[in-house]
């Protein structure tokens, strides 16, 4: 990119003008010039342009955000300090799971490349797999499926019959009475399902504790709300459960099931202020890398109320940048040398006081960072 007028110091004082810190919506298309872009009015300057011959504006999530998800193998989970697996090696396993003429045991050994990157009942599973397919190789992945799904379905039905059993303790706190037999009679059909062995039903975590959580409304009182909350909260879940991953996985493809056991350690661009809350979607200021299950884990809860529920991860989010000022002294991420820069000021802004990030071992100063930007 080229800028035909420079303005360096409000670049460098306010930063990037898609900064989620400044507030501003980004580069828009330029009146009047060929194949140039022009800041937002009032951000710099108005005779502040940037011409491309080939890169896009800031407001295009593809470029920016597809260089960052480059180096997935480079960097580790800012919220996790894990491993993640790049897109491309989750795009090839995928691949691999579609053809017919790739053995069981050959895509699970494929996968094993990836399982120090795998943890959780994920990396219980693989392991499980692994073995059967290892000891017989005329197995496949839906043979230890059929095979372990009885006693999974078995240890599951006993599982959720607790929480029902615990959750119609509850409804007798429930002050009205027609509330009450209500909630009764969706117990009641839950463990119907789960007695007659209707799986479907019975591990649909859309149907029931939906409907449970409105018994909340039935009571005023506050331990009771709690305790609907925490005793729904312990249902098991194919992410959470090495039996109610068998179970859900039934009737899954191969390549559905490669998903389940890989999706959540991929590499994802996190929005450090969300979407939802005015963070802007296609800002590399507003971007770090974290894994899939971690991004979905946040949501659009704010960067300072995760940080004081999960205290260890700002020890993780200072080795990220201290990574991406690595990468940079060693000569990567040529383009993208401010990155550092707006990253910092992005972070340190929604932490709310409670993240400092040292930008001192940083070779390139500020104002050659942003010069790369616009020279």
């Amino acid at each position: 990119m080229n800028i035909s007028i420079l303005s360096y110091k409000r670049l460098i004082d306010n930063g990037i003008p898609d900064s989620p810190v400044t507030g501003e919506k980004g580069i828009v298309p330029a009146e009047n010039t060929n194949n140039s872009y022009m800041f937002n009015k009032g951000v710099l300057t108005q005779d502040t342009f940037i011409s491309s011959n080939s890169s896009p504006s800031f407001t295009s999530v593809n470029p920016a955000m597809a260089d960052l998800r480059k180096y997935a193998n480079d960097f580790r989970c800012a919220y996790t300090g894990l491993r993640m697996i790049s897109f491309n090696a989750y795009k090839f396993l995928l691949k691999l799971a579609s053809k017919p003429h790739k053995t069981d045991k050959g895509i699970i050994n494929q996968v094993g490349k990836y399982h120090e990157v795998m943890d959780g009942v994920e990396l219980e599973i693989f392991k499980f797999y692994k073995h059967k397919l290892n000891s017989n190789k005329n197995l496949t992945i839906k043979d230890v499926t059929e095979g372990q799904f009885p006693k999974s379905y078995n240890n599951l039905k006993i599982k959720y019959l607790k929480i029902i059993n615990k959750l119609r303790s509850l409804t007798k706190e429930i002050n009205n009475e027609k509330v009450q037999k209500r909630y009764n009679a969706t117990l009641d059909g839950w463990e119907e399902d789960l007695l007659k062995g209707d799986y479907l039903s019975a591990i649909n975590l859309n149907k029931y504790p939906q409907i449970l959580q409105k018994m909340k409304y039935g009571t005023n009182s506050k331990s009771i709300k709690y305790l609907i909350n925490e005793t729904l909260q312990k249902l098991p879940s194919s992410t959470s459960d090495f039996d109610a991953f068998i179970v859900k996985s039934r009737d899954a493809s191969k390549k559905q099931f490669i998903n389940r056991l890989i999706s959540p350690f991929i590499v994802t661009i996190e929005h450090v202020r969300a979407k939802r809350n005015g963070g802007h979607a296609n800002s590399l200021s507003n971007c770090i890398l974290v894994r899939s299950r971690e991004n979905c884990g946040k949501s659009d809860t704010p960067l300072d109320v995760m940080l004081a529920k999960h205290p260890d991860r700002i020890k993780h989010i200072k080795e990220y940048y201290q990574h991406v000022i690595e990468k940079i002294n060693n000569g990567g991420m040529k383009d993208y040398l401010w990155y550092p820069f707006e990253i910092k000021k992005t972070l340190e802004t929604e932490a709310r006081s409670k993240l400092l990030l040292d930008d001192s071992a940083l070779k390139i100063s500020k104002e050659d960072a942003y010069r790369s930007f616009t020279v």
